[in-house]
This record gives C-alpha cells, sequence and structure tokens, in this order.
C-alpha cells in the first residue's frame, strides 16, 4: 500500500511515522533483488494486476513479479505513476480502484490480482480506495475469471503483546489499520476454493527510501524524533524487496483463505532501532515523549500503534519457501542511509 498502516494526517505524525515521499528526480534507484528461495517454475507469459502499482510497497511487488518473469500491469490513475511502474518493469495501466469497468478491463486474462491502492486523492477517500477498492477488484476479478485476489495490509491490526505474533493472534485495529482490516474481511468474503481464492498478506514495517522510514530517518537527522513511551516496545521489519518478494510467494503458493505475515524474523526494540539509525547518521540518539503526551498530540490511534509491543513471526510464509533476503535492519539500514543521506551516514 502507499501507506503501510499509518494514521492522522498532522505535523507531528509525519515527524514520528512519515508518509509516502518518493526520492527527488534522478535519484539513484534502490537495486531490484530477487528471493534466494522463490519457486522454481518459469512464469513466462503469465499476467498478475497490481492495483496501487506506484506505490512504495507497490513498486516492490512490481518488480519482484517482474524479475520472475511475469507480465505485469499496474493500475495507476495517471501518466506520471505509470512512468514509475514501466521503470520497474511493468506496463501501466490507465484506471481507477473505484471504478469496476476499468479494472475489469486492466484485469483480462491476470491470473491474479494484488490490492495495495491506498492514497486517494482526497484522505477522506482512504476508506473507500481500501474497502470498496476490494470489493471492486473481487467482482470485476469473477467477472474476468481471475483465479487469485491478495489484499495487502499490515500488522499493525494486531493487538500489540509480548508473545510472538503469529497469524491466530488477536487482533486490536485502530485508525487506518481498522481502515485495512474491513479490506481484508471484505476481500475474505468472496473467497471461493477452487473458483476466486482470497488471501491476505500482513507485512511488518517495511523500510526502504520513502514511505515511514524516510519520514523517521530524516526527523531523527534534524533531532525532531521522539520515542513514544520508553522505547522497549519491538517492532517487526522487513526489508522493500523482500516484502515485494512475499506478496509472489503468497500468489503463487498460498492457500486460499489464509493470512500471510511478512516480517525477517528479527524484531528489536524501538530504542534500539531508532538509536542504531541515529548513529549511522552521525547524530544523538533521539529523546522520548510520554504515551498521555503522544496521544494528545497526534491522536490515541497513532500512540497506541507507535508503542505497541508486537513481535511478529513469519514462520507460515517461511514454510511455502520465502526467507528475506536481508536478514535485519541491521544489514539492510546502513546501506540505505547511505544512499538517502550520503553527507551524513557513515561510510562503513
Amino acid at each position: 500500500m502507499d501507506r503501510t498502516d499509518h494514521d492522522a494526517p498532522n505535523a507531528m505524525t509525519q515527524e514520528l511515522t512519515g508518509r509516502p515521499t518518493w526520492p527527488a528526480a534522478g535519484a539513484r534507484k534502490e537495486p531490484m533483488s530477487t528471493n534466494a528461495l522463490a519457486p522454481d517454475r518459469s512464469h513466462a507469459g503469465k499476467k498478475v494486476l497490481v492495483v496501487g502499482a506506484s506505490g512504495f510497497l507497490g513498486r516492490s511487488v512490481v518488480r519482484g513479479f517482474a524479475s520472475a518473469g511475469y507480465e505485469v500491469r499496474g493500475l495507476v490513475r495517471d501518466t506520471a505513476k505509470g512512468a514509475r511502474v514501466l521503470e520497474d518493469g511493468g506496463t501501466s495501466v490507465l484506471g481507477d480502484v473505484l471504478d469496476v469497468r476499468s479494472l475489469e478491463v486492466a484485469a483480462t486474462d491476470c491470473f491474479g490480482v494484488i490490492h495495495l491502492a491506498a492514497n486517494p486523492p482526497v484522505e477522506s477517500d482512504t476508506a473507500r480506495v481500501r474497502v470498496e477498492g476490494a470489493r471492486n477488484i473481487v467482482e470485476a476479478a469473477r467477472r474476468r475469471g481471475v483465479r487469485r485476489v491478495v489484499v495487502g495490509s499490515g500488522y499493525w491490526v494486531y493487538r500489540g503483546q509480548p508473545e510472538l505474533i503469529d497469524e491466530n493472534s488477536p487482533v486490536d485495529p485502530r485508525g487506518e489499520s481498522q481502515i485495512n482490516y474491513d479490506a481484508e474481511r471484505e476481500g475474505m468474503a468472496a473467497n471461493s476454493p477452487g473458483e476466486l481464492e482470497v488471501l491476505v498478506v500482513r507485512p511488518g514495517m517495511v523500510y526502504g527510501n520513502g514511505s515511514w522510514f524516510r519520514g523517521i530517518a530524516e526527523a531523527i537527522l534534524s533531532g525532531k524524533y521522539r520515542l513514544v513511551g520508553e522505547g522497549t516496545n519491538r517492532w517487526s521489519f522487513v526489508d522493500r524487496w523482500d516484502a515485494g518478494a512475499a506478496f509472489r510467494t503468497v500468489l503463487e503458493l498460498g492457500s486460499a483463505g489464509e493470512i500471510y505475515n511478512v516480517v525477517d524474523g528479527h524484531p528489536a526494540t524501538l530504542r534500539d532501532f531508532a538509536d542504531f539509525v541515529a548513529t549511522q547518521l552521525g547524530v544523538s540518539p533521539p529523546a522520548a515523549i510520554t504515551l498521555e503526551a503522544a496521544s494528545g498530540e497526534m491522536g490515541n490511534a497513532v500512540a497506541h500503534h507507535l508503542a505497541a509491543d508486537r513481535p511478529t513471526s513469519s514462520g507460515k510464509l517461511s514454510r511455502l519457501g520465502w526467507r528475506a533476503r536481508v536478514s535485519s535492519f541491521r544489514e539492510g539500514v546502513p546501506d540505505l542511509l547511505r544512499e538517502m543521506f550520503p553527507r551524513n551516514a557513515r561510510t562503513q
């Protein structure tokens, strides 16, 4: 999704969680990656439609399928966004997730459709794009004989807990994660094994050059970032390109009606993560703000999500053969920061 489970659009939230932020024109594109344990089969000529293809996560999904030989169509609202799809190895198709007819045209002859649309022109339409969009996608898929639909969501739908979170753990969706949860349910209601099969993917904190990670990194670099609470709560991370490969694995090998978490298997406390980023950027570790103060500044839902303990497992996905190419943020973040902030990040 263009936003991976983030909530209220105010200035403080932007500093703490980030928003979809694209590199400046001419910036070096992150290298395309493939999953070392990807399914060993030929996909030449097989078609897949990615809805939300020009977004932060959508671009990695397009690359993940294109690198495996799929013919990837990316649904976009304008030609400027279509250029991103082309850059990532796909073909752009103009349309709108709220227009069933345009979805039908785009999904013609496709084996699968991936729903990642989340960034409407008007902020108040987010629920329509996610939930009504899911409904429209399954309707168009039925009409065009599509075999599988994958609804992208996020792990913020889970209730925080100290125990390892798997797909059967309790949920407690709030704010925008409630919208994602509603989109999941809308899609799953249409699941019919052997006919139209629907699956859900819940990535953890997907990091890369954009979205929440760019927002946090810029705020840490400027000294504006503050942890919510003591920072002892754990987040679960995954590299952007590994997440893209995961969507391909789920579409190909996942079981109908099932949910799959996508994380690298190395959860870390928010304090450890933020301090690591600060060290790599050569700045002081960020200060903290109480949960009560954060709730007053950014709203209860956002503050709750930032302070929740979510150590998460992707064992279910691993049993399909997926493995994270980047084992943890400690491996992936240094090179990423050197690309994003060449004047500030440590060289080694």
